[in-house]
């Protein structure tokens, strides 16, 4: 029993030691975030509207038009709300060992189940396979509580030399270089 009580306690200190959630918004500037994503010549297979800047109330300072190329010359992702992981079982991840009840906040995907997350004060990646809420399993001991609220938004120059942001961009030939 004293044994038990002992072990308890350790797990109790080692889940409460450890640094709390990340300053919200947290931004990954340069961040492109799903495997094989890149910035550079991206040609519109769909109409896009470019914001002046990072914000849908900012204004649109110009259209892309389907076939159009542009320049995707960076980006980030903003992390509005960091989801939950919870340790169900001692693992390593990212090279540091992580205890049973530590919590793990998801920042943002990195594609093919690799996740930017915050622990003991700085970020880490790894496969937490974290794209949707489920229990873990022996394989993955970890259980993902919630998911974190996010924008990608790109600073794009179109051919005439006007900048402009793209919320969440999607239907653009070039974005993805496995593709």
């Amino acid at each position: 029993m004293i044994a038990m009580l002992a072990g308890l306690s350790l797990l109790l200190i080692q889940a409460s030691s450890q640094i709390g959630p990340p300053k919200l918004p947290f931004v990954d500037q340069g961040a492109c975030p799903f495997e094989c994503c890149q910035y550079g010549r991206w040609t519109a297979e769909r109409r896009a509207v470019a914001f002046k800047s990072k914000s849908t109330q900012s204004g649109q300072a110009f259209a892309v038009e389907r076939g159009q190329t542009i320049t995707a010359a960076t980006g980030e992702v903003i992390t509005r709300r960091a989801g939950i992981v919870r340790v169900i079982k001692p693992t390593t991840l990212d090279g540091e060992r992580v205890p049973e009840g530590a919590v793990l906040y998801l920042l943002h995907s990195g594609g093919e189940g690799s996740a930017l997350y915050w622990y003991n004060g700085r970020t880490h990646w790894a496969e937490l396979y974290a794209e949707t809420v489920h229990r873990g399993s022996e394989a993955f001991p970890w259980d993902v509580d919630s998911l974190p609220s996010t924008q990608w938004w790109v600073k794009i120059r179109n051919e005439r030399g006007a900048s402009g942001w793209l919320l969440n961009p999607k239907g653009f030939d070039g974005m993805d270089r496995c593709g």
